[in-house]
């Protein structure tokens, strides 16, 4: 979401550098999530294993401009894990 020199700069700064959960607080404040079916290959961002071919959370956020345009970032999470996920929170 930043950019990979984001947490260098604001080392730089000299402020403490932000985990991954603080650096897209944003994503998971706006995200819808629902079940879907994978149909072609993702990436789980809890564990980083492939999801294909079967049932999966799909984290939607959308993100208004200035102008008329409107962006979409989408995470997926294995079905499992993203239930012990939610019961961390």
């Amino acid at each position: 979401m930043f950019g990979s020199n984001y947490n260098d700069y604001r080392m730089k700064l000299g402020y403490n550098p932000k985990s991954s959960t603080e650096a897209d607080w944003v994503f998971h404040k706006t995200a819808i999530w629902t079940k879907e079916f994978a149909w072609l290959p993702h990436r789980c961002m809890l564990t980083k294993k492939i999801i294909w071919l079967q049932f999966a959370y799909q984290g939607i956020a959308r993100y208004y401009g200035q102008s008329v345009h409107v962006v979409y970032e989408y995470h997926w999470h294995r079905y499992d894990e993203h239930i012990i996920w939610e019961l961390q929170k």
